[in-house]
């Protein structure tokens, strides 16, 4: 991407809007605010949302879920029926029906759905070349999800922070409820405040 070559480089991230776009709007800003160079997925389908995550090579290093989760998995809602749905159970897309559909090679991928921050969300996206996934482990505050981010990000664009240094500076505002678990090849960690 061009904006990475620029005088004063801009790091390319995508958000993916997973059935709600207000939170992805309020990231983007947030991302554009630090120098990102913010690319907005919209997915109207599940077999858009599907695309977006099989991007391969072409993808941004970070590549941010912005959504809603359940104990089944990302939400989406319900569809016309001509929509084909599916890989959908109940309105949401379990990490099952990710598995051997994600190619994000060498990305970094940040989840702010509720309760994707486990194994097998993790497998399916290491299964598909990611080099870390990292997400929620429980149901945080709404509002505190724009602030992680929002910190994550600073410390890794603004102070080239390594991904764990950033994830623990991250959680530390919410002692209580914020409980982000990174998940690389290498194991599983989770940062709470």
């Amino acid at each position: 991407m061009i904006d990475k070559s620029f005088s004063w480089p801009r790091e390319p991230v995508a958000i993916v809007a997973i059935g709600d776009s207000g939170e992805a709007l309020l990231l983007r800003a947030i991302l554009e605010s630090l120098g990102a160079a913010v690319l907005l997925h919209l997915p109207g389908t599940p077999v858009d949302v599907l695309k977006c995550l099989a991007q391969g090579s072409v993808a941004p290093e970070y590549v941010i879920l912005s959504g809603h989760g359940d104990e089944t998995g990302f939400v989406l809602g319900d569809f016309v029926e001509d929509i084909d749905t599916s890989a959908l159970v109940k309105g949401s897309l379990p990490a099952t029906n990710l598995t051997n559909r994600v190619n994000l090679p060498g990305k970094v991928v940040l989840s702010t759905a509720c309760l994707t921050g486990n194994e097998a969300f993790a497998q399916a996206f290491i299964s598909g070349g990611v080099r870390a996934y990292i997400a929620p482990a429980e149901y945080p505050d709404g509002a505190a999800i724009p602030l992680f981010v929002h910190s994550f990000f600073y410390h890794i664009l603004q102070k080239q922070a390594s991904l764990e240094e950033a994830l623990k500076l991250a959680s530390t505002f919410d002692e209580t409820e914020l409980a982000i678990a990174l998940f690389k090849e290498t194991g599983a960690q989770v940062f709470t405040g």
